[in-house]
């Protein structure tokens, strides 16, 4: 988000802060009791082994690889190389030409620990490998990744339909899901060489392993000759998460695609994982932690330009600690450009820690805060989703001292908070809260429920808002001791789609059918319930039934029959 400044000073809100801050944070204390492991430990003695004025010196030198950015719009400096030849492995020769051996140090030393592990257990085996990344890093055709030295491409190992005797694999050759190779009737998948490599892979002590692609069907081939060898249960789930057909590519039935998270020291610099964070990977957290306290050193620098680097460089490297130093430093530095920069970073960046919830809700209660600042800071409670955005909202909407533009961010803030104790409490502010307000509260109130009364909560008749309130209260008294779940249940079968118990995926094609005809609160609650059966991230500040019809149609038309095949065989 981009704040645009205002040719002339915002009109600012007039109250006393005092006693919201008190009310605000005597909601907030509760909480904070049971989520201290949500609060940044600004007193914890981490250290960065670079000052503020070190980390911002653009001129700085890197020793060994540096792998920078996302491995779809990365670079790479320093590369380091795989030889064409190796003791134990061999880079395709149609991929020789194109110059894509490079790879950060980790990747290159991975790749040849995995060969070098599958030789002690079989002699003589060589690991072939495909495109890894250029010098530089940056695009190449062949793929979307491979951008940032942290993606190879590597043959599967292949034994002969003749005598089951291994054989070099002269490409990245196709296989059906059992194991034959397509167009090469002499040659086969060698299942027990290729889990060799995927275990070696995936349990390396010091280089995590974020996936290892592979098409559905290998992957039951080798997650079936694990059990068969009586592999550890945690492995086979580690290996069950981590070998995975992607959803928005090939099926992978031609080669491991190896990618890798960011290390410690260039995580740390910009280099940035996306997708699942594995518990037994090192996602640098600390680090970051220890990055990002230093760089809040720099706001006690005097130079507003030193104090705006700092912010860019948060930026860069996606600190998950920098709506923390936005909210508790940046939002009341003097300079105001550096104000809106880290007022525009807290609100692009999701926080997960009461410290920045906290810091935002001072932030909303501040006298000098505007209004333009008010409703960003409310947006980010709103996507918080929080308990802690919750009690503020709450007390915000209690409070007489509040005027009623704050009123109604306040009960926007509830939007994304589905917790039926809810429920009974906005019913109540319906009675007392103005219009505009109520317009708000219901709309969180259809959400939770997922079920709407034909009323005009606008109105200025007391006698149809009263109407409205007992329809609800008559709703609630009869349905307030069931599960949410059993609320929505009800409400799609209204629709026509009933959720089975086993695999919902049968009904997705129907939930996204709805997107285009529910009314607002049905098409909130069909893209949670698609982001729940599928587990994709869906966007939920999204409403627009169209826009996410095409969003979900899009990628189902893609990945229907795999997931429905997946489902069927999980089943069975």
């Amino acid at each position: 988000m981009v704040l645009v400044a205002d040719p002339a000073p915002a009109p600012r809100f007039v109250l006393d802060a005092g006693p919201a801050l008190q009310s605000a944070q005597a909601a907030v204390d509760a909480a904070l009791t049971h989520a201290g492991g949500r609060v940044i430990g600004w007193w914890q003695p981490l250290e960065d082994p670079l000052d503020y004025r070190a980390i911002l010196n653009t001129n700085r030198s890197f020793s060994g690889s540096l792998s920078l950015g996302t491995t779809r719009d990365g670079t790479l400096r320093e590369a380091a190389e795989l030889p064409f030849e190796g003791k134990h492995h061999s880079i395709i020769e149609r991929h020789r030409a194109r110059q894509t051996r490079y790879g950060t140090q980790q990747m290159i030393d991975l790749i040849k620990y995995g060969a070098a592990r599958v030789d002690e257990r079989f002699p003589g085996s060589v690991l072939r490998v495909g495109n890894i990344g250029r010098k530089g890093g940056g695009r190449i055709p062949w793929s979307g990744s491979h951008h940032a030295g942290r993606d190879a491409d590597i043959a599967f190992y292949c034994i002969s339909t003749k005598d089951g005797q291994p054989v070099l694999a002269p490409d990245l050759l196709h296989f059906d899901n059992e194991g034959r190779a397509i167009g090469r009737t002499d040659l086969r998948f060698d299942v027990v060489r290729n889990w060799e490599l995927a275990k070696a892979l995936i349990t390396h002590e010091e280089i995590g392993v974020q996936w290892l692609f592979i098409s559905e069907g290998l992957k039951h081939m080798l997650l079936d000759h694990a059990r068969q060898q009586g592999e550890e249960d945690a492995l086979i789930e580690r290996a069950s998460q981590v070998l995975h057909q992607p959803t928005d590519a090939l099926p992978h039935n031609d080669h491991f695609h190896l990618r890798i998270p960011c290390s410690r020291r260039d995580r740390i610099e910009g280099c940035l994982d996306g997708g699942p964070r594995w518990s037994w990977v090192d996602w640098h957290d600390e680090a970051l932690l220890a990055r990002s306290v230093e760089l809040m050193r720099a706001f006690d620098d005097p130079r507003p330009t030193q104090r705006m680097e700092a912010l860019n460089f948060l930026e860069k490297i996606r600190s998950p600690y920098t709506p923390e130093v936005a909210l508790v430093r940046g939002v009341r530095d003097p300079d105001a450009q550096v104000r809106q920069r880290a007022l525009e970073l807290a609100s692009a960046i999701p926080s997960w820690s009461a410290t920045a919830l906290v810091a935002a809700q001072q932030f909303i209660v501040a006298t000098d805060t505007t209004d333009a600042e008010r409703r960003v800071a409310y947006a980010i409670l709103r996507r918080s989703g929080d308990v802690l955005a919750m009690e503020f909202a709450l007390a915000r909407l209690e409070s007489s001292e509040v005027l009623l533009g704050e009123k109604v961010l306040a009960a926007r803030t509830l939007g994304h908070i589905m917790r039926p104790e809810l429920v009974p409490i906005l019913i109540e502010h319906l009675a007392h809260q103005p219009a505009s307000v109520r317009e708000e509260l219901a709309r969180v109130l259809h959400r939770i429920t997922n079920h709407s009364q034909p009323v005009n909560w606008t109105s200025t008749s007391a006698q149809a808002i009263a109407e409205g309130i007992a329809l609800w209260q008559r709703w609630w008294d009869t349905n307030g001791h069931q599960p949410r779940e059993t609320w929505l249940l009800n409400s799609y079968t209204g629709y026509g789609v009933v959720l089975p118990e086993d695999s919902r995926l049968v009904v997705v094609d129907h939930l996204i059918a709805l997107l285009r005809k529910g009314p607002e609160h049905v098409v909130y609650n069909t893209n949670r319930m698609l982001q729940n059966i599928t587990r994709r991230w869906a966007p939920l500040e999204e409403t627009n039934g169209e826009n996410l019809h095409r969003y979900w149609s899009g990628w189902w038309d893609k990945n229907r029959g795999r997931m429905l095949s997946r489902a069927t065989n999980d089943n069975d």
